[in-house]
């Protein structure tokens, strides 16, 4: 294993776990979360790791669910306009995420911001609830890349390996985690 990497726990010692990337701050050290969400941040950008768990959305096509659940994190961010595709990928995850490449485009303090958005679906259907992973990446906040939050180039391309190695390592350790 990289020591880029690092086995970390989620939502509580025994809840979930995954590899993330030793750099990130985890924002439940500085203020409160709720329960079902963790939240790490990158130190050297804007660029942010959100892990949810959502109630099951009543759709049985994944994809559809998944556009569903971008959507609405598109909806939350007062995009203008926003779109996804589909990533087809094998994946070493025995939950089979659904993967999509999310762009949304913001209007913030008067001037046009682009988020690139990974993002990956696990349903948990026994328990009925989604596992939501988005990797939100500013590619611009109105000043241009590497200012005021937003990623370079570099940091984009390494940040989506990032994502991969979440989805991949990604485990439910204790399924009483999951409300019924």
């Amino acid at each position: 294993m990289s020591s880029r990497y690092a086995p970390m726990n989620l939502f509580g010692d025994k809840g979930m776990k995954a590899l993330l990337p030793v750099n990130l701050i985890n924002v439940a050290d500085m203020q409160e979360i709720p329960n079902s969400q963790e939240i790490f941040v990158y130190r050297d950008s804007g660029a942010n790791i959100i892990i949810d768990i959502l109630q099951r959305v009543d759709m049985e096509d994944p994809e559809a669910a998944g556009k569903f659940h971008l959507d609405a994190i598109a909806e939350d961010n007062d995009a203008i306009e926003h779109h996804s595709v589909l990533i087809q990928r094998p994946t070493a995850n025995e939950l089979f995420p659904i993967v999509l490449d999310g762009r949304q485009t913001l209007k913030k303090a008067g001037s046009i911001h682009h988020l690139r958005t990974l993002f990956a679906l696990f349903r948990i259907k026994e328990k009925n609830h989604d596992v939501v992973v988005s990797f939100n990446m500013p590619i611009d906040t109105g000043n241009g890349p590497g200012k005021d939050g937003a990623i370079t180039a570099e940091q984009e391309q390494a940040i989506e390996p990032d994502f991969y190695r979440v989805v991949d390592s990604l485990r439910i350790v204790d399924y009483n985690l999951f409300a019924v």
